[in-house]
């Protein structure tokens, strides 16, 4: 019997979308594993965050999506943009109480929801930000924040579109750190969209590149200079 790092916990068979007269996604199969970290690569307009979002069943497609989960069935999302007035007085503390309140704002008490946020925070590291203004976060401590709310409550599977995006270096490799993290200390399953072919190469347990429809599917090692030529150039026409 196949162990749980062995099992799919996602599995794609025959996606395609059409928009507007336009094919953004066609065939794709992809299986993501239990206790994975699976990177999604293609050039840009190759409908990675199309296929992302089909996953999670708010766009319309044809094809199946299935999901085997083993605990809760709960999905943690990161955007690749998320809309925000950075000009608003706000603080991350203010930031992930009006995403997590549960009661209307009338009746919600500040003070017992500062120890739960503070220890929502210490699962990314950034505790230290709780009383920083959104507006003057980096582009690398605003991704924490957004990967900190995501895990609550903790997911089966994550979904990262572009995690590291608008981050320096250290801060990068910090950002892999985390996701290794996640996957070998918490069990977190992880599908990501990624340019970072060096951070692929580092953290990632299988690779599906696609433009269009899927182009590679495997283990990163085997991701070969004429692969990474046809997936990472845009398609024409």
């Amino acid at each position: 019997m196949d162990s749980g790092e062995e099992r799919s916990l996602l599995e794609v068979r025959d996606l395609s979308l059409t928009l507007g007269g336009n094919r953004i996604l066609e065939n794709v199969n992809m299986d993501v594993r239990h206790g994975h970290i699976h990177a999604l690569i293609g050039p840009n307009g190759a409908g990675k965050t199309t296929l992302i979002r089909s996953i999670m069943g708010s766009m319309p497609h044809k094809g199946t999506v299935r999901f085997t989960f083993c605990d809760n069935g709960r999905i943690g999302y990161v955007p690749q943009l998320l809309e925000f007035d950075h000009s608003v007085p706000i603080t991350v503390f203010d930031f992930l109480f009006l995403m997590l309140r549960k009661s209307p704002l009338f009746l919600s008490r500040r003070k017992p929801m500062r120890s739960e946020i503070l220890e929502i925070l210490s699962a990314t590291e950034c505790e230290h930000l709780i009383d920083r203004g959104v507006g003057y976060l980096s582009g690398g401590e605003f991704r924490r924040v957004l990967l900190a709310q995501a895990l609550v409550p903790k997911p089966e599977l994550l979904l990262l579109d572009e995690p590291a995006s608008n981050v320096d270096e250290v801060g990068a490799r910090q950002f892999e750190q985390m996701l290794i993290e996640l996957k070998e200390g918490q069990g977190h399953s992880i599908l990501m969209v990624s340019h970072d072919m060096q951070t692929i190469l580092r953290i990632a347990d299988r690779v599906t590149a696609i433009n269009r429809t899927v182009t590679y599917d495997g283990s990163p090692d085997h991701l070969s200079l004429s692969d990474l030529m046809i997936n990472l150039r845009p398609e024409v026409g």
